[in-house]
């Protein structure tokens, strides 16, 4: 009951209910020919929900069909706003990360009245009640659609890398629990996993080794919730314990937007930088 309740306090004092898309299959979006970075919203319908789910997109400056590009793929992708776009762009004018391209998956934050909860909860907590209901079965036409319906789409319109070393995963709140399952149930899809504010992780035993673990970069506040901030030691526990470096840092605040998008921000020099 705990985690449930944390679910929604976190994320519920936060987030505004959207309505649901109009289902048809769209096109691809027409990419424009423009010297600066391109930022928009995509349409995609999902085969796995029978309805068509959003995307955010940036693609850097002078974006190439020719050239290949490292790819980070977002939970929550409406909190892909202009601030990322401009904290990118600086980033990337500097040279200090190479020019990639950002895929900001959104979640649906349609509320349950009866419950209290929004299907996002069941889309990125495995298992979240127990047993096989339609509810619960979100969470697997999600990891569907994540993990297989969006890469393909993504890798067939926009020119990004199909490699495991190629692609990061960028997740926060319940996103970054997601992202724990995605990294323990396809070690071999993503290399690199920031996830900030892990809430409730994963309910199976981490079963990574030194071969096959993916790069971790944690963060949560050092005003969270006591449950926010034990599962991030959780999970570098484990990773100490199998001698795979990552990093754990603890941020001055709680459960804050601008917090992870400035954490988010400082970590991409490190993902595209040295190693750990």
């Amino acid at each position: 009951m705990k985690l449930i309740l944390l679910t929604v306090f976190i994320w519920g004092s936060i987030l505004v209910s959207q309505a649901v898309p109009v289902m048809f299959k769209p096109q691809p979006h027409k990419i424009e020919k423009t010297k600066g970075s391109q930022w928009f919203t995509d349409t995609l319908f999902s085969k796995s929900f029978g309805e068509n789910r959003l995307l955010t997109i940036y693609l850097p400056k002078g974006y190439k069909t020719k050239h290949t590009y490292p790819v980070i793929y977002m939970t929550d992708g409406q909190l892909l706003v202009e601030s990322y776009v401009r904290s990118i762009d600086s980033l990337i004018d500097k040279e200090i990360i190479p020019e990639i391209v950002l895929i900001g998956v959104h979640s649906d934050e349609t509320l349950i009245p009866s419950m209290g909860l929004e299907y996002r909860n069941f889309e990125y907590i495995k298992n979240l009640y127990g047993g096989k209901d339609a509810l619960n079965l979100r969470f697997d036409k999600h990891f569907q659609f994540f993990t297989s319906e969006v890469f393909e789409y993504v890798e067939k319109n926009f020119s990004v890398s199909s490699k495991k070393e190629d692609r990061t995963f960028y997740g926060i709140s319940n996103g970054s629990d997601f992202g724990v399952t995605v990294a323990q149930d396809k070690p071999d899809l993503i290399a690199n996993y920031i996830l900030c504010s892990i809430v409730s992780g994963s309910k199976e035993a981490f079963s990574w080794t030194k071969d096959n673990c993916p790069r971790f970069f944690l963060a949560t506040g050092d005003q969270e919730d006591e449950m926010v901030q034990d599962e991030a030691k959780r999970l570098g526990a484990y990773l100490a314990k199998i001698s795979v470096p990552f990093q754990l840092e603890f941020y001055h605040g709680g459960h804050e937007r601008k917090k992870w998008e400035k954490q988010f921000i400082a970590t991409l020099p490190k993902v595209y930088g040295k190693k750990l």
